[in-house]
């Protein structure tokens, strides 16, 4: 019995394993697609958590500007000096000295607005809220080395001066990056076997049809002879 299934299976036309095959790389298609949805879905949750990790982040040298602005003013609250940082220029300080932890805030929540909208079906690195992104990650990288000290008055910085931690957020843009390049060529990579059978079994069918319409010009031709 196992003989004649395997002789059955081996004598299928080369349409029909074709076929066979279409429906193979169908599923395969249908499970990767199932695995990226998933993957998306996974990366939405872990986005989620960069926020906090990015608030956490703007929370730090927002504090030390503030203990910075403190010691400036009580000191010169006992030197009688004139030079108390109140007010507006305070404020300035502030922003001037968390803007780049600022930005990682900003390019956490653009990043994990994409994987929302990418949740159910993928978008292309081209989408808006990834290509705002991607363009705040040169400055905040260029922030970052340029004032790894935290400190927002620049007096007593030295080597025990606190530093800035390194945004995560960048690390984060980096995994979503090659997540998405990657799960993008893994079904374009299905797409074309799908589509490479699907011509295949068109070529088949062609030449099908040739060789059956040769067949009948030959029997009406053969018919033709056997006439009286």
């Amino acid at each position: 019995m196992k003989e004649d299934e395997s002789s059955a299976g081996s004598e299928l036309d080369p349409i029909d394993q074709l076929r066979n095959a279409q429906q193979k790389l169908m599923m395969s298609h249908q499970r990767t697609v199932d695995l990226h949805t998933a993957w998306r879905a996974q990366m939405f949750r872990i986005s989620l958590l960069i926020i906090f990790v990015t608030m956490h982040q703007f929370q730090s040298p927002i504090s030390t500007c503030i203990a910075d602005t403190k010691e400036s003013n009580e000191a010169a609250g006992e030197s009688g000096e004139e030079t108390i940082i109140s007010g507006l220029k305070a404020v300035m300080l502030i922003f001037t000295e968390s803007f780049c932890e600022l930005l990682g805030v900003i390019i956490a929540s653009l990043l994990s607005y994409f994987l929302a909208l990418s949740k159910d079906s993928p978008l292309e690195l081209d989408a808006w809220p990834y290509v705002a992104s991607s363009a705040f990650v040169p400055p905040l990288l260029g922030f970052y080395f340029h004032s790894k000290k935290l400190g927002c008055l620049g007096t007593g910085m030295d080597e025990s001066s606190p530093t800035r931690q390194f945004p995560v957020v960048v690390i984060y843009h980096t995994v979503v990056t090659f997540a998405f390049w990657f799960m993008k060529n893994g079904i374009q990579q299905c797409e074309d076997h799908v589509n490479l059978v699907n011509e295949s079994i068109k070529d088949f069918q062609r030449m099908d049809k040739k060789i059956k319409q040769k067949q009948q010009l030959r029997e009406k031709a053969a018919k033709k002879r056997h006439k009286p």
